[in-house]
């Protein structure tokens, strides 16, 4: 979570469509954000799974069986999220290092090797593609485009 401790963190359900095998490994993923208007959110942390979210996008929730329910992007933050599955789980610590030497936030999950990558509109977008299409080109990683930046 990147917000001060003076905020009001909740946490915002997100429901996944799994394909054929599997994939994500959960039907639903939990996100942190903090309240900014009567039914809005500010998203707070890097989605592993979600698809269509990143960091700092406002959100609309609604409560629904004691939780609040994902209903849509209403003011996009221009930050971008990408995923990254690192081949060797013991060169994480390097890929995190490399990304954020570009400007970027990571966040490690707890599946090994798994990285949520945020994207801020600051990034070069050809220094990211160099860097994300080498990895995959040296067999060190693959990546996948979770939410590109809509303004």
């Amino acid at each position: 979570m990147t917000g001060t401790s003076s905020d009001q963190y909740v946490k915002i359900l997100f429901h996944l469509e799994q394909d054929e095998d599997g994939y994500p490994p959960a039907s639903a993923e939990t996100l942190w954000a903090i309240e900014v208007g009567e039914g809005l959110y500010k998203i707070d942390n890097i989605p592993f799974f979600a698809t269509g979210i990143a960091l700092d996008d406002v959100v609309s929730a609604e409560p629904e069986e004691g939780m609040l329910l994902y209903k849509d992007v209403v003011h996009p933050s221009g930050h971008s999220t990408f995923r990254v599955v690192v081949y060797e789980p013991d060169e994480a610590p390097e890929v995190h290092g490399i990304f954020k030497r570009l400007g970027c936030s990571t966040e490690q999950s707890h599946l090994r090797g798994l990285i949520a990558i945020d994207v801020p509109p600051s990034v070069s977008w050809d220094e990211l593609r160099r860097v994300l299409d080498s990895g995959r080109e040296q067999d060190r990683w693959d990546y996948e485009e979770a939410c590109l930046a809509r303004s």
